[in-house]
């Protein structure tokens, strides 16, 4: 059959129960293949290709990581509503004129939810400026200033809502976040395992474990696969000795968001390999492209984490070191080519900056 969507979910599972060997194909794969282009004559053709092996079976994982993938991505689209909810209340108190958001680094904190609580109890300022607690007392008067104009009657009772939904968002995805832990259990090992790398929490090793399985190594082969299913890999298009273009592909958009996500957080972890990765890589490809790479990079990690059962060790590679190597040929050549590097006649060189006026500058960045 030829299905879309998540269609396929409910024969695929009667097929399994019924004991027969189902395979799932890529579109994009079989439309390479010669055949003709209606529902029952595709339907045909798609049995035939199986028939004969041309097809390759994409990678569905059993019916018990089918139900936590559904269970964490639910949590995710959750979150994301979260998030969006507090950019409404953040909208709703700004419009009113009460620019907490200006004083506390988080509105949704201990100190900004009385703050925000206290203005749909229509508290005075001076009330709602006592129940702060002792570390924000440095602020009491910009707060002060904040908290001069009061909200109307409609600004409180569409704050009063929004703060309740967020309240009942954040009870939900406690909820999951429980569930998914007891489905979780017996992986407890490889959800340990992957949380000893860097920009890995908890909720981000669920997330990957219920995406890509407790073993990937068996499903995969190895981490160049997992990466092209992930979307991560560089695309590969090229014809008559030119590279038309290196962007990556569509694959599983959950795993390659939370993947990118945490690849942020392993750039800023100091003393790690992948911080210095990015930073190598920022300077020749841009911030978003060594962004992709840092996260391509980290799930080669993971693939290697969950295919030998050891924790995650840093290697003790330098690469600042070894772009100065790839590349102090070309500085130098560039530096002597607008006298900026000068050799001198006993051999030695000595800079000369600023530059000369009468060569021509590389424009900086």
């Amino acid at each position: 059959m030829e299905a879309t969507g998540v269609y396929w979910h409910t024969p695929w599972q009667a097929l399994t129960d019924a004991g027969i060997e189902a395979q799932l194909l890529h579109a994009q794969h079989v439309k390479q293949l010669r055949g003709r282009k209606t529902d029952v004559e595709d339907s045909r053709w798609l049995a035939r290709v199986c028939q004969f092996g041309l097809g390759r079976p994409s990678f569905v994982p059993s019916q018990q990581f089918r139900d936590l993938r559904a269970l964490s991505r639910h949590r995710r689209k959750l979150v994301a509503r979260r998030a969006q909810v507090r950019n409404q209340v953040q909208k709703v108190i700004d419009r009113g004129g009460v620019r907490i958001g200006a004083v506390l680094s988080d509105i949704f904190g201990r100190n900004g939810r009385r703050i925000l609580d206290g203005l749909v109890a229509r508290r005075t300022s001076t009330d709602i400026l006592a129940s702060l607690s002792a570390h924000v007392r440095g602020k009491l008067e910009q707060l002060g200033d904040a908290l001069g104009l009061t909200l109307r009657a409609t600004e409180r009772r569409l704050l009063a809502d929004l703060l309740s939904e967020h309240d009942t968002l954040s009870r939900r995805v406690g909820d999951f976040d429980r569930h998914l832990d007891e489905a979780l259990a017996p992986w407890a090992e490889q959800l340990r395992l992957l949380e000893t790398l860097p920009g890995i929490d908890h909720t981000a090793a669920c997330a990957i474990l219920s995406e890509t399985g407790a073993d990937p190594h068996r499903v995969f082969g190895n981490a160049h696969r997992l990466a092209a299913w992930t979307g991560l890999c560089p695309g590969n298009n090229e014809s008559a000795g030119k590279r038309r273009t290196g962007r990556t592909r569509r694959g599983n958009q959950t795993l390659r968001t939370v993947l990118i996500e945490c690849a942020h957080a392993a750039a800023r972890t100091h003393n790690c390999q992948f911080q210095t990765y990015h930073q190598t890589l920022t300077r020749k490809r841009g911030f978003k492209r060594a962004i992709v790479a840092t996260a391509h990079k980290l799930l080669r990690c993971v693939f290697a984490v969950l295919r030998d059962a050891t924790p995650y060790r840093d290697p003790d590679t330098d690469y600042e070191a070894l772009l100065v190597q790839r590349s102090a040929s070309r500085w130098l050549r560039k530096l002597h080519q607008f006298d900026i590097l000068v050799r001198n006649d006993d051999g030695t060189c000595s800079v000369r900056w600023p530059p000369p006026a009468n060569r021509r500058t590389v424009p900086t960045r």
